[in-house]
């Protein structure tokens, strides 16, 4: 019995996807927060965040709302208190902030966060949790 040509045989496999870079993904995770927290979208903020990210963010909120807000938030509301009383220049500063000096160690990592206009530079702490990375520290908002 013959076979027909081509049939049988095996076809060769595609070469393996290198691994994304960390310090991109780091910068990625970053940029999103950041440009979610300036647009009021809290569900992408939130999700950016590990729970301790969205507890320390409700904290930034009660203690920046200067007595306004005497209950902790949660993150979404947190998120649109941000939103909506931060003014012009906040959300501007978080939307155009920088990303500079990624150091990534395993499945922590750190990043400064540069506007230059309404807040000083501050560190942030991102954790790795499954494929993705989530803040962990958020920036004290100015």
């Amino acid at each position: 019995m013959m076979l027909p040509a081509g049939c049988g045989g095996s076809t060769p496999k595609p070469a393996p996807k290198p691994a994304p870079d960390p310090g991109a993904l780091v910068t990625q995770a970053l940029y999103s927060y950041l440009r979610a927290q300036s647009q009021g979208d809290g569900a992408t903020a939130c999700a950016l965040l590990t729970a301790s990210g969205q507890n320390e963010l409700a904290a930034v909120v009660v203690k920046k709302g200067d007595g306004l807000i005497t209950s902790s938030p949660s993150c979404l509301d947190a998120v649109g208190l941000v939103h909506t009383f931060a003014g012009a220049k906040l959300l501007h500063a978080l939307a155009t902030a920088r990303v500079e000096q990624v150091r990534v160690s395993g499945s922590s990592a750190t990043a400064e966060v540069v506007d230059g206009t309404a807040f000083r530079p501050e560190q942030v702490r991102l954790v790795k949790s499954g494929a993705a990375w989530k803040i962990d520290a958020v920036p004290g908002l100015g």
